[in-house]
């Protein structure tokens, strides 16, 4: 076997070179709002050729929606289903604690998505990816309290939550106005005051 020649570009599995891409494009569009940030500086950023990254992803459009739809497709994780045990207080900060975390890690582009600063603003695409993300969590949570044939009720007061969930978490990382301990005991007492009875644990 000939050895390979100094400065040959490493050939990838295309699912690696994908996510390599993808993960590059992510820093890239946080850094530089999407108005700014160009294929060329994500190719820099994934040590990659600029026509590589438009033979996987297209246009720079193309791109940040990829970059949108990858990150939305692991949120709903955030919500363990697998707690049957759990007391309903146990069942909430164990899975409060997930949210945070996940939040903390993604912090700079779940901000920018949700506060719709330094991407596309209120692009339809974006806003039903994220919906997407946001229905299937709801749907984590309310299989939790009830199973597979959640109340409209308590559907409704998950959608509500989540969306004060949302909030409290940009006023902890994106404006500093809270703490995370603050924030965590706020959202478990609203989930608790909203779900009440409406949970079978």
């Amino acid at each position: 076997m000939l050895p390979l020649m100094s400065g040959t570009r490493t050939r990838l599995d295309p699912g690696v070179r994908r996510e390599q891409i993808l993960a590059a494009a992510r820093d890239v569009f946080v850094a530089d709002d999407y108005a700014h940030a160009s294929m060329e500086a994500v190719a820099r950023s994934a040590g990659v050729t600029t026509g590589l990254v438009n033979h996987y992803f297209g246009t720079k459009r193309d791109l940040y929606l990829a970059v949108v739809a990858d990150l939305a497709a692991g949120l709903p994780e955030m919500v363990d289903t697998d707690l049957p045990d759990l007391a309903l207080e146990d069942l909430i900060a164990r899975n409060m604690a997930r949210f945070l975390d996940a939040f903390e890690r993604n912090h700079e582009v779940l901000t920018m998505l949700l506060g719709g600063e330094g991407g596309l603003g209120r692009d339809p695409e974006v806003e039903a990816i994220m919906s997407g993300a946001r229905d299937r969590i709801v749907m984590r949570m309310a299989y939790n309290h009830a199973g597979d044939d959640p109340s409209p009720e308590l559907l409704l007061a998950l959608r509500v939550f989540q969306g004060t969930a949302e909030a409290a978490a940009k006023e902890w990382l994106r404006y500093g106005r809270a703490t995370r301990a603050e924030v965590e005991t706020l959202l478990t007492r609203t989930l608790l005051a909203l779900i009440g009875d409406l949970s079978q644990r």
